[in-house]
């Protein structure tokens, strides 16, 4: 990189330096070549991922230049290209205090990044940018800017990755780490700003479209999502992701016939993706039109067979049609193919359930435990088993654990207050129901639909719950 700035090789320089090393390599004698020129030529094979004529040229430096100061360089950026931080490091301390080469510091930040010293890692981008030429560093910004964003100093890191804008390769992932610097900060808002400055600056900038549409989604503002997916559709007719976003949006508004149309207008485009064709088999699915839907999450399959979505699909729809044992088959599927996808395992628990086969609803709720013990949801179903297998003694233990790791949670003071009405514990069960009552109110309907005879029929209740009907209607 610091060559390239000094002028020391062009592009057809290099390509020339490029050609003449491989063609003495394919025959076989290899000769002396500048320390200068090693250092060129092992970039060009790391930025290829080349690695075993990185080691030739390392082999070569080792031969002809131990004594050069490019030496330690070169080795350092042998083992930087299998990430090999600790023997990268041993080459690179030796030139730390003499070397006046940015890229040395380019190659040192890296190296520093990988053991994880991201504070040192940045002091040394910051000489490599101090040594650079005033208009050739602005990909080391980006650098930095990741640096800050692992220490969490947000702020800072926005302020760099909006400097490697300019240089940037990868400007998709550019957009994606500045978006998620905005949303630590909780500045959603001002995320939206940025990529709306971006879109009026570059209205054909697809990037920052996607991006602003993801910033909206993340914001949960669908409809305005959409809009920006739509205006990326309007540039590039076969953008696949903006097609996938769009349809996820529209089924999760429950606009099916709309999710139907827009992935038709992506097959019209020659737009495949085997997730399309399953939010097209949920949309015909939750349109009554169960065989195309099947038909399509089998279409999924042959395009990908790891596509956990399709088989989920099909076991949604047995579940429909209670045939809980096909159901259960398919997302055994789904769940090997995405075991940490707690949606799949509370399904499968409930099939099993239906089934009356409650030893192994308990290993699943296991299961979702070890990947989301703070989900409420877990707690209420570990309940709804026990008291299936009438052990009121679990069911409450469930509960009081659920309260015991999420705090005062309505839903679960809902239901363990209920319990305590049946099991005659009355003024718990009225301590309980009144504590629930001054958290969520609007929580109620539920605690009432569990038995509305033996609530609705309950003075105490009744009045209870009318005297937090009246607290909350002032």
């Amino acid at each position: 990189m610091g060559f390239d700035n000094d002028n020391f090789l062009d592009d057809y320089e290099i390509k020339e330096l490029i050609e003449r090393f491989e063609n003495q390599l394919e025959n076989d004698r290899l000769s002396f070549f500048d320390a200068d020129e090693l250092n060129i030529i092992i970039d060009y094979y790391i930025q290829n991922d080349e690695l075993e004529k990185v080691n030739v040229v390392s082999k070569l430096a080792e031969r002809f230049h131990s004594d050069s100061p490019l030496f330690n360089t070169i080795m350092a950026k042998r083992y930087l290209s299998v990430q090999d931080a600790e023997n990268a490091i041993k080459y690179l301390e030796e030139n730390e205090y003499t070397s006046q080469d940015p890229d040395f510091y380019v190659n040192l930040g890296y190296c520093l990044s990988l053991l994880n010293k991201h504070k040192e890692s940045i002091i040394a981008y910051k000489k490599a940018v101090k040594l650079f030429d005033k208009d050739c560093f602005e990909d080391i910004f980006s650098s930095i800017g990741i640096e800050y964003m692992l220490i969490k100093e947000y702020e800072k890191a926005i302020l760099y990755l909006k400097k490697g804008l300019v240089a940037c390769p990868d400007i998709a992932e550019q957009y994606f780490e500045i978006a998620n610097c905005y949303f630590f900060l909780d500045k959603g808002e001002d995320a939206i700003e940025f990529f709306k400055n971006e879109v009026d600056k570059k209205p054909f900038n697809i990037d920052a479209w996607m991006n602003l549409g993801n910033c909206y989604l993340r914001l949960h503002l669908l409809e305005k999502a959409i809009e920006q997916y739509e205006y990326v559709l309007a540039i590039d007719q076969h953008h696949k992701t903006a097609y996938v976003h769009i349809a996820s949006i529209l089924n999760e508004l429950d606009r099916y016939q709309d999710t139907i149309e827009t992935v038709e207008e992506a097959f019209r485009n020659k737009v495949e993706k085997p997730i399309l064709y399953c939010l097209y088999g949920e949309a015909l699915a939750k349109t009554g039109n169960k065989l195309d839907a099947v038909s399509n999450f089998k279409k999924a399959i042959e395009m990908d067979e790891n596509t956990a979505e399709a088989y989920a699909g099909i076991a949604f729809i047995f579940c429909e049609e209670e045939n809980h044992e096909s159901a259960i088959k398919f997302l055994k599927h789904a769940i090997k193919l995405a075991p940490y996808n707690t949606d799949y395992l509370f399904v499968m628990v409930e099939q099993y359930n239906k089934l009356g086969k409650y030893k192994s609803s308990l290993k699943y709720l296991k299961e979702i435990e070890e990947i989301a013990p703070y989900e409420v949801s877990l707690y209420i179903a570990y309940m709804e088993v026990y008291i299936m297998l009438d052990d009121v003694r679990k069911a409450v233990k469930s509960i009081e654990k659920g309260l015991k790791l999420l705090g005062r949670e309505p839903a679960l003071l809902y239901r363990i207050s209920f319990i305590s009405f049946v099991n005659e514990e009355y003024e718990l069960g009225i301590n309980y129901l009144e504590e629930a009552l001054s958290i969520d109110y609007e929580g109620v309907q539920e605690f009432i639909d569990f038995d509305p005879n033996f609530v609705l029929n309950d003075e105490n209740i009744v009045n209870l719950i009318n005297e937090y009907k009246t607290k909350n209607n002032k």
